[in-house]
């Protein structure tokens, strides 16, 4: 039963530390997204207050931070996913099942975006 008990409370603090990672860098990555959206609307003022004619390679290269922001927003969509999964965890195959299903759905959404990019 002591073993049992000890087991459980691991279990409990390793899905509580990895909860805790996976809200880093859900934070980490929304911060980076908003200063990539920042610069892409600084770079957008500029060029039509100063009545610039965007390029072909200045174009590519803004519809690139696009994708970037949209693929920063699905990592922190997955890690919220993980964070909710592990906060409300019953057992470690459901957790698992949850895990593999959240990853399928940030791998599709990783293939929606890369079509857009080349």
């Amino acid at each position: 039963m002591q073993l049992e008990a000890t087991m459980t409370d691991a279990t409990t603090q390793t899905c509580r530390v990895l909860s805790e990672i996976f809200g880093h860098i859900r934070s980490v990555q929304e911060e980076i997204s908003k200063l990539n959206l920042d610069a892409m609307e600084q770079i957008n003022d500029f060029v039509f207050e100063n009545g610039l004619e965007v390029d072909d390679a200045t174009f590519v290269a803004l519809q690139h931070q696009d994708i970037l922001r949209q693929q920063l927003g699905a990592v922190s969509e997955l890690a919220q996913a993980m964070q909710k999964h592990l906060d409300t965890q019953v057992d470690f195959e459901m957790l698992e099942s949850k895990f593999a299903a959240a990853l399928e759905i940030a791998k599709a959404k990783k293939e929606a975006y890369r079509g857009n990019a080349f």
